[in-house]
């Protein structure tokens, strides 16, 4: 079963009736996205966050991120069997985060990304025995592992020297322990962004992906946005800022190793998932030339999912806020005015020039149809 498409399939369908019908409103919403906190025990040199890092205000407002109580209580709100989904930062520096991961697992579906460092084995062991029955039920659904190159190349990207055979021993015991409960979830993907760092190796990484027994391989197109800075959240939406352009990227070489990967997935046992999903060869390649076609691009995410930051802001996308949660209950931010009147604009233009290459996508229509490159 490709779980990705179904997920992405039902997703897409929960979202299409308030987007054609609502008026800005949504139904409660399916996807919970939880920044638990912006600190890192890494300096991945693509990251987002990595201006905000060393920011002393970081430390300041450790003690300002969302409690244990905070955040069981929104995603008690999240429709039942919907999808709870933990990032950062590295979410395992979080030390409520088995305790976080019980609580969402028992009505909710349950997703971490980890750089997999701090997987434990006690923490490993309870995120399998967690793991859903089955594909409608509830429980611990997958676990993503940045592994972000092989050997010495992945620890010089996460400025980490050791982390590549930490993560690689992790993966390992936690595949080990899965096989042993005899258990199909948690599903463990290998996840890696794709930059020139790393852009040769991609199907040495597949391959690596395979030997490992791991579920899924998920190469993601660099989406680079403008440094996102959590600790000052905007209040208007910045839809015309264009993403940053990417310099020197041998796009030769990934459209190489993407006809690797499609090759290898065809009697892989490892399912490949390329983000965002859907897209065609051409079109990874023109996010990489700066080129892409928006005019056959819509998102329907804000509809369905909702992302929330470590300090209570709750935003649809980027570093649009409508709100905290901690001033106003999570259910009314969700259709608040800001909230419609965002849903509306993104309607209206289908998509905005801020989103290319975002993970939430979707390609619909004609094929893209490219200029020349100059």
């Amino acid at each position: 079963m490709n779980y990705s498409k179904l997920y992405n399939f039902c997703l897409e369908s929960y979202a299409k009736l308030p987007y054609l019908l609502g008026g800005g409103k949504a139904f409660r919403p399916m996807t919970l996205f939880v920044e638990l906190t912006y600190r890192c025990n890494f300096r991945c040199n693509m990251c987002q966050f990595l201006s905000l890092l060393d920011d002393p205000r970081l430390d300041e407002k450790k003690g300002q991120e969302l409690t244990t109580e905070e955040i069981n209580g929104v995603v008690d709100e999240v429709s039942r069997f919907g999808l709870i989904s933990f990032t950062g930062g590295e979410p395992l520096l979080r030390k409520d985060i088995v305790e976080l991961a019980q609580h969402a697992s028992k009505r909710h579906k349950a997703y971490l990304v980890t750089n997999g460092v701090l997987l434990k084995k006690d923490i490993a062991d309870e995120f399998v025995r967690l793991g859903c029955r089955n594909v409608l039920a509830s429980g611990m659904a997958s676990v993503g592992i940045s592994l972000e190159a092989i050997g010495k190349r992945h620890d010089d990207i996460v400025k980490a020297p050791g982390s590549f055979e930490k993560i690689l021993s992790n993966v390992r015991y936690m595949v080990e322990q899965k096989k042993k409960s005899g258990k199909k979830f948690p599903l463990v993907w290998l996840k890696c962004v794709i930059t020139n760092h790393n852009v040769g190796m991609l199907d040495d990484m597949y391959r690596l992906a395979e030997e490992i027994g791991v579920d899924m391989f998920n190469p993601i197109t660099y989406y680079n946005i403008p440094s996102t800075n959590r600790l000052e959240m905007d209040e208007t939406v910045k839809s015309g800022t264009a993403v940053n352009p990417i310099e020197n990227f041998d796009t030769a070489e990934l459209r190489n190793q993407l006809a690797k990967l499609r090759q290898r997935a065809k009697n892989s046992a490892v399912q490949l998932r390329i983000t965002p999903p859907g897209l065609p060869t051409d079109d990874i390649l023109a996010v990489y030339e700066n080129r892409l076609d928006l005019s056959n691009k819509v998102c329907y995410t804000p509809w369905s999912s909702v992302a929330i930051s470590a300090y209570g802001d709750l935003f649809p996308c980027s570093n649009y806020t409508v709100g905290n949660i901690r001033q106003e209950p999570f259910l009314k931010l969700w259709n608040n005015e800001k909230m419609q009147d965002f849903r509306n604009r993104l309607k209206k233009e289908r998509i905005f020039k801020s989103c290319a290459a975002c993970c939430s996508m979707v390609f619909e229509g004609a094929p893209s149809a490219y200029p020349p490159k100059g």
